[in-house]
């Protein structure tokens, strides 16, 4: 059965050129790309991606240090599918823990990442992680929508 999950490479990953290297990680490991875009973001649209992490944060710098971050910069989302029961899941053990400093070597973080939450928050600025993915399937449905349109 076709699954489907969301993932956008992030200001780091353009600026650093990782973004085809990543990709073709995907499809080696039999994801195909349903959808592309480039977007250059505005604040709009970066504060309601993250919106539940702001929340769950719940720190004054957390919502600058997001636009800082990623206003006026380019990103890639992308639509991955694949023959599997759970994208989502394959999608992230891929990706690798979230704080880049603890991600499994063989993973993209753990290969390519080259930050740290602890150094993130102590100088109060967004983690450097290089890609988002959704986190469930409602996830996929609502960053799919945000950043690709009905």
């Amino acid at each position: 059965m076709k699954n489907t999950t969301f993932i956008m490479f992030k200001p780091d990953a353009v600026q650093r050129q990782l973004v085809s290297t990543i990709l073709d990680i995907f499809k080696s490991n039999g994801f195909s790309v349903d959808m592309s875009k480039e977007v250059v973001v505005d604040a709009p649209l970066i504060l309601s991606h993250y919106e539940d992490v702001i929340k769950a944060v719940n720190q004054p710098y957390f919502q600058q240090a997001i636009l800082d971050v990623f206003v006026g910069q380019k990103v890639f989302a992308y639509v991955l599918s694949k023959d599997t029961e759970d994208a989502v899941k394959e999608v992230r053990t891929l990706i690798g823990a979230t704080d880049p400093a603890k991600a499994d070597p063989n993973s993209i973080r753990g290969k390519f990442g080259d930050d740290a939450l602890a150094n993130s928050m102590a100088e109060k600025r967004m983690l450097r992680n290089l890609i988002h993915a959704s986190d469930s399937r409602e996830s996929v449905i609502r960053e799919t929508r945000l950043w690709f349109g009905k």
